[in-house]
């Protein structure tokens, strides 16, 4: 057993898709595949099943997991704590983010500006498109953003994917569907839209149409609690990131529920941090990266 297998663990236990896991680390769906196989055996037990829903712990299993996220944590604890005490970190860092990552942001700067009080840190909500300009334009030093993968690369600037994932549909938990894992985009159609204004949103509606037909859409905003109430009240449907709802899903599991598409092509979503790269790179923002990946990765 080594670090590198508990960190395999880690990921599939969390993106429940073998090939979203593989992505999400970097390496062959193969390689992921055949390292979990030689930790199964040396450990004696399956840790995942195959299912409908994806690839899930199994039984034996879910308490090894759990303990294999409280070990590979501690771990990467050590290592950051231990690049902290390398250096002093001071100066200025300016972070525009998705509205979806504003709390993890949170916690990630309160952890910074404990370990390095002259650091001044400023950071601005803003849609993936925006934020782009910003660091384009030098007002942000890192973005965090969503990107379809076939715009990848993005011409001058440096981005480091945190994860892959897709947009799927939302509902209010008292709605019929909620106990169901897909739905059909003959079935998505019956019901109305109630719509982010997002261009990664509008993308989706755009080609939705293309392929199964168009749709009725009760209102676009930009505010969530809109949407939120609208779904709550069982008034319409909504399209979103899986990534941003997993992000917040203690917060919304009790509340709402995600649906994946069936029969409905679309391109991967990347998320994840993007830096110019005319401009040099300050110490800060790669520890910062890597303290926003740790709170991601362990959350």
């Amino acid at each position: 057993m080594n670090l590198e297998q508990l960190m395999y663990v880690v990921e599939l236990s969390k993106s429940k898709s073998l090939s979203e896991a593989a992505a999400n680390l970097h390496i062959s769906q193969s390689a992921l595949s055949q390292s979990l196989t030689s930790l199964e055996k040396e450990l004696g037990l399956k840790l995942f099943k195959r299912a409908r829903t994806g690839t899930l712990p199994t039984a034996e299993g879910a308490a090894i997991i759990k303990k294999v996220h409280e070990a590979a944590k501690i771990i990467e604890e050590i290592r950051l704590e231990a690049a902290s005490n390398l250096s002093s970190l001071s100066g200025e860092l300016r972070l525009s983010t998705m509205p979806a990552q504003m709390k993890t942001m949170v916690k990630v700067i309160a952890w910074l500006k404990k370990e390095h009080p002259a650091l001044r840190i400023e950071v601005t909500e803003d849609g993936s498109l925006n934020t782009l300009g910003s660091v384009r334009e030098g007002m942000a030093d890192l973005g965090m953003i969503a990107m379809r993968e076939d715009k990848l690369p993005i011409d001058g600037l440096s981005f480091h994917s945190l994860c892959k994932g897709k947009m799927v549909a939302l509902i209010g938990a008292q709605s019929p569907l909620a106990s169901r894992a897909t739905i059909s985009p003959e079935e998505l159609r019956q019901y109305p839209f109630v719509l982010y204004k997002d261009d990664h949103v509008d993308q989706f509606i755009h080609d939705f149409t293309r392929q199964h037909g168009p749709v009725e859409v009760l209102f676009r905003t930009d505010y969530d609690v809109a949407i939120q109430s609208a779904l709550l009240e069982g008034l319409a449907v909504s399209i979103g990131h899986d990534y941003s709802f997993r992000q917040n899903a203690n917060e919304t599991i009790r509340q709402f529920a995600m649906l994946e598409i069936e029969d409905f092509f679309q391109q991967p979503v990347h998320f994840g941090w993007v830096r110019a790269k005319n401009r040099p790179n300050a110490p800060v923002m790669d520890y910062f990266i890597n303290r926003f990946e740790h709170e991601y990765t362990f959350k």
